[in-house]
């Protein structure tokens, strides 16, 4: 499983000439660091609110590393149903829809991965006005590395529903990409807003 790899192995994976893991797992795993600075940040901060993100955002954690081998996974899912023979009419037709079954589930990974992205973000941003200042720059990469993650997964999501045939299916998941996209910049853009309020009261 590529979430029990070592960081060196993982990256060499990455850059292994084979198409996973790929910039889906990618995605999930800069998400689930994101998440994990939160944490960070959280346990050195005080109150009931910075309690409260703490929990949230492991819960949201342990969801994330699942995602980069479940990303991994549908897209291996996707070459398999493309390589499958299509040499008679009742082999091309099984062919097409194995395709289409394993194309909307390798939009629906990264897609949860931007929706979970965007639950974790939702933690820091209520996290961010109450934190320790001292941490203030990993609130600040947290809200980044998460917004990145998210990026990268939308572009997977994107990817994947244009080649899906059933229009619902595909305009369901392209609008839902767009709104988490919008709320994903929203909340990045408060975090960095209460990250500057922070640095600034540190120097008074």
């Amino acid at each position: 499983m590529l979430v029990d790899m070592k960081l060196r192995e993982f990256v060499e994976a990455v850059a292994a000439k084979t198409p996973t893991p790929g910039g889906g797992a990618v995605a999930a795993a800069a998400c689930s660091m994101g998440a994990a600075l939160g944490i960070m940040a959280a346990r050195y901060s005080e109150g009931p609110e910075a309690q409260a993100s703490a929990g949230a955002l492991e819960d949201l954690k342990v969801a994330l590393v699942p995602l980069v081998d479940q990303d991994a996974e549908a897209y291996d899912a996707v070459s398999t149903a493309f390589g499958l023979p299509k040499g008679t009419d009742e082999e091309k037709k099984r062919r097409k829809a194995a395709v289409q079954t394993a194309l909307k589930d390798a939009a629906e990974v990264p897609l949860q991965t931007m929706m979970t992205a965007v639950r974790a973000l939702e933690a820091v941003a209520s996290l961010a006005p109450h934190g320790n200042r001292n941490l203030a720059s990993d609130l600040a990469s947290g809200a980044i590395m998460l917004t990145a993650g998210l990026e990268c997964a939308s572009h997977n999501v994107l990817i994947n529903a244009a080649m899906i045939v059933d229009k619902e299916v595909a305009e369901r998941l392209t609008a839902e990409d767009e709104r988490l996209r919008v709320r994903a910049q929203e909340l990045r853009k408060s975090v960095l807003k209460d990250v500057e309020r922070l640095q600034k009261a540190d120097k008074k």
